[in-house]
């Protein structure tokens, strides 16, 4: 029995049998090395090339190219691996007739990038769990008030909410009363193109947006928070129980300027004395960054000034060792470390699904939950992908068409 055991045939007795590919898994405190012949059937050249793979062959987590099942006989294990694989394939190829959004860059690997922890049902003493997600607009099968009551059946203790929380900004004041259904955590907002542009992409003068920023910021920021002196964007940061400081920017008010200088600065000085003081460092914003390696429908796509102050900011997320730093502006899921930054793309609150993406891809409406252990600045944080299980919807244009 022993011997099997080591090959990964057989689970140690009281715990999950996750098969790889080939490697180890970790999981807990058990470490189970599986033989590439245990799931030949499979190609593995997508899973050597997903970012959750280290260079010992570990992986953390819950995979999307993993299978977890109990202790059962050999050939019930094959059967059900077999079944899986035939499901992902077939996902996989009904999603791609359908053709994809250009923007997407993933190719045929998009399905690494599926990375979710498990949490508890409700979290640890001594543990700040948080609720993360973006892009709602017309929410046409309101998982925004199911995501609001589920982040606190589940014990979250605020709300970071990632922008577009309407199609327009005339529909702004809808959004005002799905927030009673979050009372009573704290909502904290970060700026979306929809909140400065109508419709997301027509954009109006600087003195419009500008007041546009101000009523954002009059009927949404109402938390404690340090709000930045700076008239035409919403950039604040906040101190969170359990030695969490979160940092809200907006790469979406100035047009084709990305960050600017004096956002820039700002951040700097603010992560400075985060990292100083020890803080575990969360970063919020509207679009990812240039050059990660999911979708281009982010900061590449405003022009060579925000593409050179998203590189600036992923340098400086990176010298103060930001925890994690969760964007969305599309509408999907996908877990990626960029440049040494962890970064979690969480579009999934009602907004259109991206063209093409299948759900085993990341095309699934959803919000995230982050644990953060009081005192604890160093070890990775959990996230677990919470998804929505009532009916999608999907987009039929490709994302490109909504650029400034």
């Amino acid at each position: 029995m022993l011997a099997r055991q080591r090959r990964g045939i057989l689970p140690p007795s009281g715990h999950l049998r996750q098969v790889l590919i080939e490697g180890k898994l970790q999981n807990q405190e058990n470490v189970v090395s599986v033989t590439a012949t245990t799931v030949r059937s499979m190609e593995v050249s997508a899973v050597q090339r997903s970012p959750f793979l280290t260079s010992t062959g570990s992986v953390r987590g819950v995979h999307s190219r993993l299978l977890v099942i109990p202790r059962i006989p050999k050939r019930r294990v094959r059967l059900a691996f077999h079944g899986a694989v035939a499901a992902l394939l077939c996902c996989l190829v009904a999603c791609k007739k359908g053709g994809r959004s250009s923007n997407i860059i993933c190719g045929d690997n998009c399905a690494s990038y599926q990375h979710t922890d498990s949490l508890a049902e409700q979290p640890p003493r001594g543990t700040i769990r948080l609720a993360i997600g973006g892009d709602s607009r017309d929410d046409r099968s309101r998982v925004v008030p199911w995501a609001f009551n589920v982040a606190k059946q589940r014990g979250a203790k605020a709300f970071f909410f990632l922008g577009d929380l309407e199609l327009t900004p005339a529909g702004d004041a809808l959004f005002l009363a799905k927030l009673e259904d979050l009372k009573p955590l704290p909502f904290y907002p970060v700026m979306g193109n929809h909140e400065v542009e109508s419709f997301g992409f027509l954009r109006r003068s600087a003195s419009k947006s500008r007041g546009r920023v101000k009523t954002f910021k009059d009927r949404f920021v109402n938390v404690p928070v340090n709000l930045a002196r700076f008239d035409d964007e919403v950039v604040y940061a906040a101190d969170l129980e359990g030695n969490v400081h979160f940092i809200a920017l907006d790469n979406v008010s100035r047009r084709g300027e990305g960050f600017g200088p004096e956002q820039l600065a700002w951040l700097e000085e603010d992560l400075k004395a985060a990292s100083a003081a020890k803080k575990v460092i969360l970063v919020g914003m509207h679009k990812g960054l240039a050059h990660n390696p999911v979708t281009t429908h982010a900061m590449d796509e405003d022009g060579p000034t925000a593409i050179k102050d998203s590189d600036a900011a992923l340098a400086l997320f990176k010298k103060y060792k930001v925890a994690v730093v969760f964007v969305s502006h599309s509408h999907m899921y996908a877990a990626y470390n960029q440049d040494g930054v962890e970064v979690r793309l969480t579009g999934g609150l009602g907004a259109p699904l991206v063209k093409g993406l299948c759900a085993c891809e990341g095309g699934f409406h959803h919000f995230l939950l982050v644990d953060v252990t009081v005192g604890d600045n160093k070890t990775p944080l959990p996230v677990e992908v919470v998804k929505f299980k009532g009916t999608p919807v999907k987009d039929d244009e490709d994302e490109s068409k909504e650029v400034e």
